[in-house]
């Protein structure tokens, strides 16, 4: 059989786990520094907030796979969770970005939603990934997504004073969108059952 570095579904999930990665840690490096400068959000406030995300993101790790386990269906969960991660991004880009003063408590729920929403589904995408791989394989194919893993976790503070620079924050959460929609188009599809 083919070995992962030469299986294009394999780099497919590879791509799309590191890509997903993206928007994740544009809430965990940026979030505080958009609840501030943006919100105006104190101390207290970003803390919670980013606690929220932290605990919500582990209990949603979890129940995840705890969900996926019971019914087989990781393939379709991992769409449909790309699916509600871009729809998270894409209320707070919008409610960002339309100008009108916000209040506190609104931006640190959506951001928290948004974060909880693109951190929940890691451990389902690790374990389609090495099922694809095969037992002998998996090795490989998670030495393979944690590369990109850690390019996503380079890219995204990387990015995003540039986007700051030529847009606004509604602009870099709309981008974080993006990031989030393209491995719906990476990720396979569920086998169809016969």
């Amino acid at each position: 059989s083919v070995g992962p570095l030469r299986d294009r579904m394999i780099w497919r999930v590879v791509a799309g786990i590191g890509i997903l990665c993206v928007p994740q840690f544009a809430v965990l490096t940026f979030a505080t520094v958009f609840l501030h400068d943006f919100g105006h959000v104190g101390i207290a406030g970003i803390t919670a907030t980013m606690v929220t995300v932290q605990l919500g993101a582990m209990i949603m790790r979890v129940a995840s796979g705890r969900f996926t386990d019971k019914r087989g269906n990781r393939r379709a969960y991992l769409r449909g969770s790309t699916l509600v991660a871009v729809a998270s991004f894409v209320v707070l880009g919008v409610v960002v970005g339309s100008g009108h003063r916000l209040p506190e408590a609104l931006l640190i729920v959506l951001i928290a939603f948004a974060g909880i929403c693109v951190s929940a589904w890691h451990g389902v995408a690790y374990t389609e990934l090495a099922t694809l791989a095969g037992k002998d394989r998996a090795g490989t194919a998670l030495g393979m997504v944690n590369t990109g893993v850690y390019l996503g976790l380079f890219l995204a503070p990387l990015c995003i004073p540039h986007l700051l620079a030529i847009g606004s924050w509604g602009v870099v959460w709309l981008a974080a969108a993006v990031c989030a929609l393209v491995p719906y188009l990476l990720f396979p599809k569920p086998a169809k059952s016969v």
